[in-house]
């Protein structure tokens, strides 16, 4: 039963929790990555060489993995592959794994600020007030707003401003929208849901204390009493536009309730808390994949539960390539 974590990175944590699933079942868990620097290769059981993703030679290389490593689960953690994976997945399967990974049309409306600002909103799920740029009044604006990419993520090249200020920074960014600037604690969902079928199967929501580049490196898990019918909402929608596998929400909890910010359909950075709450989320795709019924636990988490994370050296005179 193995399994390969591509663009690896720093997901140490993620590779660890892998391998405490895999392990039992005499499984390997491969990380993959560009850069032979990279953390999680140090902690893998097997390293794996990929050109980056923008090359045309991605996927070949993810399918001589694949099927020279009978890998049985491929996980990605970064945005910017996502799409590349729907394309090849067919490619993949065919070779006897899995991608953890939603279906093409949630992909692609996640990593679209204009398209999740669309399809949530039609289902009844508060979200930011959005405009594209040709169609933003700024005597219809609240005073406080953000200009970010369109199709931008990890929270870069975002930038605070007020209605008046629109004109000026919009040249800045590319492909940007607009968007009504909320207040309230960040909280983020882990989600999982069925491969097959989408069926929601947990959550667990954490407040994000503190933040490093776009990842969370101190939060706790909070008490979803005041939020279960607004998860319970927020799950069978998002399982309706097309979502599988684990996903990220990311929301505010505002004076008008929760406000739903991002989506991201893959594992967040911060998901190691929500593993130790309970959500032992690679155990249960390790579950699906072999055709085991995972059944839905709902609010079944630990409440209260804080993290904090810090940075841990690895030494080597051998780099893997």
């Amino acid at each position: 039963m193995n399994v390969l974590v591509t663009c690896a990175g720093r997901r140490t944590s993620l590779v660890r929790l892998f391998m405490e699933a895999v392990h039992p079942q005499g499984g390997l868990v491969f990380a993959g990555d560009a850069s032979s620097l990279a953390p999680a290769l140090a902690i893998a059981d097997r390293p794996l060489r990929f050109p980056f993703v923008t090359s045309e030679r991605y996927l070949d290389a993810l399918a001589a993995h694949v099927q020279e490593n009978r890998i049985r689960l491929v996980v990605p953690t970064i945005d910017t592959e996502l799409a590349l994976l729907c394309e090849g997945q067919a490619r993949i399967e065919a070779l006897g794994a899995r991608v953890a990974i939603s279906l093409p049309s949630f992909v692609e409306l996640s990593a679209d600020k204009w398209l999740t600002h669309l399809a949530f909103s039609a289902q009844g799920i508060d979200v930011p007030t959005t405009w594209l740029p040709e169609e933003f009044d700024a005597s219809q604006a609240p005073e406080e707003l953000f200009i970010k990419p369109r199709f931008g993520s990890a929270s870069r090249d975002i930038h605070a401003v007020t209605r008046l200020d629109v004109a000026t920074v919009l040249g800045s960014v590319d492909l940007p929208v607009v968007q009504e600037r909320m207040t309230g604690p960040e909280i983020t969902i882990d989600a999982l849901f069925s491969l097959d079928d989408g069926v929601p199967l947990h959550y667990v929501p954490r407040l994000r204390i503190r933040t490093l580049g776009g990842e969370s490196i101190q939060g706790r898990t909070i008490d979803d009493a005041e939020l279960k019918s607004w998860l319970a909402r927020l799950m069978a929608v998002a399982q309706e536009l097309g979502a599988r596998g684990p996903v990220t929400f990311q929301a505010f909890l505002s004076s008008r309730g929760p406000v739903l910010l991002e989506v991201n359909p893959r594992f967040g950075g911060g998901f190691p808390l929500a593993d130790a709450a309970g959500g032992h989320y690679p155990a249960w795709l390790l579950d699906m994949v072999q055709g085991r019924a995972v059944r839905p636990s709902l609010g079944q988490y630990r409440r209260g539960l804080f993290m904090t994370r810090y940075s841990v050296e690895h030494f080597t005179d051998e780099l893997p390539w």
